[in-house]
């Protein structure tokens, strides 16, 4: 990736460039039924605190475009 020296990958793929918006969501996973529900539709660092104060409850998913 061009910007690998220049700033994250990650902050590079959550950058608006040419009209795309990119976001991540947080998920949480429902024990009984095994499925998942999105909490959340946010930027990766805000998917990522979110998921860091309780890993075991939620994860992200992304980046998909906005």
């Amino acid at each position: 990736m061009r910007y690998a020296n220049e700033i994250s990958a990650m902050k590079a793929a959550s950058e608006t460039t040419q009209g795309v918006t990119l976001a991540w969501a947080v998920l949480s996973q429902n024990q009984t039924t095994g499925k998942s529900e999105v909490v959340k539709i946010t930027g990766h660092e805000e998917a990522d605190a979110y998921v860091q104060n309780n890993p075991d409850l939620y994860y992200k998913s992304g980046p998909f475009v906005v």
